[in-house]
């Protein structure tokens, strides 16, 4: 959470605190709100670095459609509120409803639904 309170999980804060500060990162400048990364791409040392995040063998940013730290931080928030270890979050309904469906379906399943699910 910040400096002053870096032995506290965020399981011991109000469900209110949860809501503005749960996730957040501050950057070398120390804001007090999280910050908007409003790139599209991240930096990389090496190629080698660049290989390693694009193949998921290296932790960290690669594309902000993948993800980005506004992204993570939203994430955790929400985990965090609902009490979850993680979170995903999606672009749009749609995108959530193939999520799941890939996650949970297989080969064969079927699935019934009303004609008038708007994702």
């Amino acid at each position: 959470m910040n400096d002053h309170n870096e032995d506290r999980s965020e399981e011991q804060y109000d469900i209110s605190t949860l809501g503005v500060r749960a996730g957040i990162r501050r950057s070398q400048f120390n804001e007090h709100s999280e910050a908007l990364y409003l790139t599209s791409s991240f930096v990389f040392e090496s190629a080698a670095e660049a290989c390693g995040r694009f193949t998921g063998g290296q932790d960290g940013f690669v594309y902000s459609r993948f993800t980005n730290p506004t992204v993570s931080v939203f994430q955790e928030r929400l985990a965090a509120l609902e009490g979850g270890e993680s979170c995903v979050a999606t672009a749009s309904g749609m995108s959530a409803i193939l999520a799941m469906s890939m996650a949970l379906l297989k080969a064969g399943d079927h699935v019934v639904c009303s004609n008038a699910v708007f994702g």
